[in-house]
Formats: C-alpha cells, sequence, structure tokens
C-alpha cells in the first residue's frame, strides 16, 4: 500500500512456464482489449529477487468462501467466462504463448494424457489405473474443424474468483494463454474444487447459445472424457511425487493432502469410467 494506492506483489515459482512472464502478458492483453475483469499489470521482474516477481493492481472485491451454489452465482460464472473467450489475438495485440493446459481436437487431448503417463513409471502405476488406461486406449473421440483461438485462463479454482460490482474478476493467471475455449469448460468440470452435480449442461448449452459455438458441446464432451482420465493420473502422479520431493510448491500443503489425494483418485477413476462407459452406450 502507497498512500490510497494498493498494489499485489506475486512471486512464482522459476520453471519452463515463465509463470510471473507468462502472467504479465495476459494482464496487459485484457487491459489491451478493454477488459476489465483482472488486475492491470503494471511491473515484471525476472531477476531482482529469488522469485520471479509480477506485480499488478490490487482488485477490490469479495473473494467467495465456497464454489458457487445459486442461480446467481452460476449465471456470473458465466458471464465471466465468456467475458474472458471474448479476448482474441485480434483484438489483444499482445504476444502471449499457448495455454499451458489445452487441446484443439481428440487427438492432441489424448496427448495430454501421455505426457502426464510418460510422468509416471510404469512400476508406479496402480492396478486401476491401468485398466482404465486400457480402456481409454480403445476409445475413439470425435472429429471436428478446427476450433477458435481464445484466451483461456487455466485456473477455475473458485478461490481466485473476486465478486464485484458490474460481475466477477479473477486473479492468478500464471498458466494462462491462447487456446480453445471450449476446453476451458472441460477444465471447470472436472477440476477437483467443483461437485460433479453442477448444472454444467445447462451452462454449456447457454455458452454455445451465446458465443455462437455451436460446436462446443461436442468439443467439451469429448474433453471431459480426456480431462477425467487425465485427473485420475494426475493424482497418481502426486501420490507417487510428493513423498520423493518431485513436487516443489512456495506454499505447504496441508496435512491431510495424502488422504484427500487418494479420495481424488478413487473418484476420478470412477467418473471416468463412467464416462468412457456412456460413450460405448452412445456408439
Amino acid at each position: 500500500t502507497r498512500g490510497i494506492q494498493c498494489f499485489a506483489v506475486k512471486q512464482t515459482i522459476r520453471d519452463a512456464r515463465d509463470r510471473a512472464g507468462r502472467e504479465d502478458a495476459a494482464l496487459r492483453a485484457i487491459a489491451r482489449a478493454g477488459g476489465s475483469f483482472a488486475p492491470r499489470a503494471l511491473l515484471l521482474d525476472r531477476d531482482s529477487y529469488t522469485q520471479p516477481v509480477v506485480v499488478q493492481t490490487w482488485l477490490d472485491g469479495d473473494t467467495l468462501d465456497r464454489p458457487p451454489m445459486s442461480t446467481a452465482e452460476w449465471q456470473a460464472l458465466l458471464d465471466h467466462y465468456c467475458a474472458i473467450h471474448a479476448i482474441t489475438p485480434q483484438r489483444a495485440g499482445q504476444d502471449i504463448p499457448q495455454a499451458t493446459l489445452n487441446a484443439a481436437s481428440g487427438a492432441t487431448g489424448n496427448a495430454l494424457v501421455e505426457a502426464q503417463l510418460a510422468r509416471l513409471p510404469l512400476a508406479e502405476r496402480p492396478a486401476t489405473l491401468q485398466r482404465l488406461l486400457d480402456r481409454f486406449s480403445t476409445w475413439q473421440p470425435p472429429q471436428w474443424d478446427a476450433p477458435p483461438v481464445a484466451l483461456c485462463r487455466v485456473d477455475g479454482n473458485w478461490r481466485n474468483f473476486i465478486a464485484r460490482r458490474g460481475g466477477w474478476a479473477s486473479v492468478d493467471w500464471e498458466n494462462s494463454g491462447w487456446g480453445d475455449p471450449a476446453f476451458e469448460w472441460a477444465d471447470l468440470m472436472t477440476h477437483p474444487a467443483y461437485p460433479p452435480d453442477a448444472p454444467w449442461l445447462a451452462l454449456v448449452e447457454a455458452y454455445a447459445s451465446r458465443t455462437g459455438d455451436t460446436a462446443a458441446p461436442l468439443r467439451i464432451q469429448a474433453y471431459h472424457t480426456i480431462m477425467l482420465v487425465w485427473w485420475a493420473l494426475r493424482v497418481a502422479r502426486t501420490l507417487y511425487e510428493v513423498p520423493r520431493g518431485l513436487d516443489p510448491r512456495l506454499a505447504a500443503r496441508p496435512a491431510d493432502w495424502q488422504a484427500t489425494a487418494q479420495r481424488q483418485y478413487e473418484d476420478y477413476l470412477a467418473r471416468a469410467e463412467l464416462q468412457l462407459q456412456a460413450y460405448r452406450e452412445i456408439t
């Protein structure tokens, strides 16, 4: 704080994603396009401190204390993502990288699963996970034309949304970039912070109607299947890596992280199995 002005000073870990640089670029792209749903970037410093630093304006508002529940809250989430996805390369005029987690086809989605699998040694894969992977290997995703490209947050955690007058805003853009906006909805639908029984179908239909992206529901359904398998793998990786010090974080994990991760792993296994079975019944 300086006088009446307040700023957020964010430190990120150092890795190949250039998280601070990515966040700074995304915030500048949003501002250049006239978006008011994110902080404004003020300073990027990758070199002066132990961790890279990005300084941004402080956003007044109320942080959420739970996932959306009411019709109004789900509407606010829909409005927020429609505003984010209205930021295109043409509108932004800003050079930002591709989103860290996104896909443009069934094949590139499957490659995300393969990338996770490559980081989990064969000897550390539970038998339950291998059975799911065997079933997934026989799944044939649908095909579609090249999807639109828009800004994607790659962080649906509701803890990073801020309720303000005039709509929601959000912080933490260090994984954002260009990608297929439909993938964002699959990412939300499978994010551990959201209940599986949220009104996703209604939200997807409303999103497709508002954006005119009539192929979005098809892509979202395919990405949803992919991301359920991806999350099962990602949580299995967490259970393998964290005890071995292979998953560094700046913030400490809670004491019960392992029990929570085990429950999440079993939940994703069950949901992925159901989703693959649903596809078989349709086809």
